[in-house]
């Protein structure tokens, strides 16, 4: 089965994407930060908030990207996040894709799908 990991720090939103992904057929990992993550974890795919920042800044953000990509090598990475400037970013932060909230959860499921593809 496929595995998505959802990194956010609002509970909402974890159990809205846990509940949204598990529907759609997919394991789905929930957690509010790396150091929530059973040791184990493997992923297929990672969607993520840009969890350590309060206030964005670009440099923070990459960082964040770059700990995520070593982690979980060769998954692709969705950034889900309420940063208007983040998701400007026209490089996307070095993630495969990246999506502003709120979101549609039909848009959401379509970009998994792609990203998963």
């Amino acid at each position: 089965m496929t595995t998505i990991l959802v990194l956010d720090d609002d509970q909402v939103i974890l159990d809205l994407l846990q509940t949204v992904l598990t529907d759609a057929g997919y394991d789905v990992v929930v957690a509010p930060g790396l150091h929530a993550i059973p040791a184990n974890t493997s992923a297929d795919l990672v969607i993520t908030d840009l969890v350590p920042l309060k206030a964005y800044r670009r440099e923070s953000a990459l960082e964040w990207v770059r700990a995520l990509r070593a982690r979980f090598i060769g998954a692709p990475l969705l950034v889900v996040t309420a940063h208007a400037d983040a998701v400007a970013e026209p490089d996307k932060l070095g993630a495969n894709a990246i999506m502003a909230k709120p979101f549609d959860v039909d848009v959401l499921l379509a970009t998994v799908d792609e990203l998963l593809g």
